[in-house]
């Protein structure tokens, strides 16, 4: 497979024969042209808006390229480049806080909280014929809130957000939006760094059933009788996979026959009749007998719905920020329906955190892997052997014709299928013509 050249990546991912060159996953290069390509044009994730529930809370994250405030003024959440239009300097410094407005520390320049300049304190020595509208701060033009999630774009053309989720959409709503209140973020975000790959987290959490058994060997026998039972080692027959257009998928497995019964509740009774007054009889479908739902919203923000116990689940959402060609930032956070009790609460982010933050049991094994796997790639001997997806490739035109819910479904869900879709989409954008946005 060919490197990437300066005019694009055409032979990065072939999709005919499974390959995937693993250039695709270590390249400097590449990475930058993602930034470009990618992440500075399409909607991202930048925070929940239960972390902002009030005037002048704000969050400090990245969209795209840059760091920005995500920020709630009096008419919503509002997203603004962190960066003082005199000298360029970080206006915000600490991870979150709440502000009346925003004081730049090099030189006083200050700002209302949807960016107006309010003074330079040297505003006497400005131009007389300056419009100051020019030295407000940088605001993403697009903002948009979907099942309490708070998107942005840099790309003013980019199309609204419900055209993007699509089919997706429906899904989440099941997953995030099932009661009145909505969900709501249990703690500040879990942050850490590895030496990995953006993508190789997308991919792991839009459906990688294969590597279970072999990498998360040790968090089984943690639990040695619910691991045991058929049904938590094996998907039953409803389990699929799912692929959306615009590169989202997800994985949503489910708990195999045969079981106590009681392990097959898999939310607090409490809270049924809130999911069935706002959610339609297939999203309740959905949820039923859930195991496990794992998914990625193209490019960069994965979500997982797990069974912590009997009528108890921990809802996690996990961003991957590009750092480098080789180096990502997670951060993870732990929510639950604010209709919840406080015990209930707090069981889930115990279990969310134990098991999925920073140092979560399954998390250690994930990332000592995915660093293993770069290292061991980033090197031009291992450069001329593309990565396998080749168990995508029986099932890849096969979508289930019966299936009656929105996107694609493939099964058997533990194949390679909506990976290899990620891939697909990822290799169009590359490619595309951002004039033609």
């Amino acid at each position: 497979m060919d490197q990437l050249t300066p005019t694009g990546s055409p032979d990065l991912v072939d999709a005919r024969r499974g390959l995937v060159a693993r250039a695709a996953f270590t390249s400097d290069e590449i990475f930058r042209q993602e930034m470009a390509q990618i992440f500075d044009r399409v909607w991202g994730f930048v925070a929940h808006e239960s972390e902002i529930p009030n005037p002048g809370d704000y969050v400090v994250r990245r969209l795209g390229s840059a760091e920005v405030i995500v920020v709630r003024d009096a008419t919503g959440a509002r997203v603004l480049l962190n960066s003082c239009k005199h000298r360029g300097a970080k206006l915000c410094r600490a991870d979150s806080g709440t502000a009346r407005n925003f004081v730049c520390p090099y030189h006083g320049w200050s700002y209302e909280r949807d960016g107006t300049l309010i003074t330079t304190t040297f505003d006497r020595h400005l131009p007389a014929d300056l419009a100051r509208s020019e030295l407000n701060l940088v605001v993403a033009p697009r903002v948009e809130i979907f099942c309490g999630l708070i998107f942005a774009c840099w790309n003013r053309d980019v199309a609204p957000l419900d055209d993007y989720l699509n089919d997706f959409g429906w899904y989440l709503k099941a997953f995030l939006a099932r009661t009145p209140g909505g969900m709501e973020v249990l703690a500040p975000p879990h942050r850490w760094r590895t030496k990995s790959n953006w993508k190789v987290g997308a991919l792991n959490f839009i459906g990688d059933s294969q590597h279970i058994l072999t990498t998360h060997t040790g968090p089984l026998t943690l639990d040695p009788v619910r691991a045991a039972q058929k049904g938590f080692t094996k998907p039953g027959e409803r389990s699929f996979q799912l692929v959306t257009d615009n590169g989202h998928g997800a994985t949503i497995t489910y708990l195999a026959e045969g079981m106590p019964e009681e392990a097959y509740r898999t939310h607090p009774a409490a809270l049924r009749p809130l999911y069935e007054a706002l959610l339609a009889p297939a999203q309740l479908g959905v949820l039923d007998r859930l195991r496990v739902a794992v998914g990625t919203i193209f490019p960069n923000l994965s979500f997982i719905e797990a069974q912590c116990g009997p009528a108890e689940k921990a809802i996690i959402l996990r961003i991957w920020q590009p750092i480098s060609g080789t180096e990502m930032e997670v951060l993870s956070w732990v929510l639950a329906e604010r209709e919840a009790d406080a015990d209930y609460k707090s069981r889930v982010l115990r279990n969310g955190f134990r098991n999925f933050g920073a140092a979560g049991v399954f998390e250690q094994d994930d990332l000592e892997l995915w660093a293993a796997a770069t290292q061991a790639s980033d090197n031009p001997i291992a450069a001329a052997y593309p990565y396998s997806f080749h168990t995508a490739l029986p099932y890849m035109d096969k979508p289930d014709p019966y299936h009656d819910l929105p996107g694609r479904a493939y099964r058997p869900s533990d194949t390679e299928v909506a990976q290899l879709a990620f891939m697909m989409h990822w290799q169009q954008m590359m490619t595309r013509d951002a004039s033609h946005d």
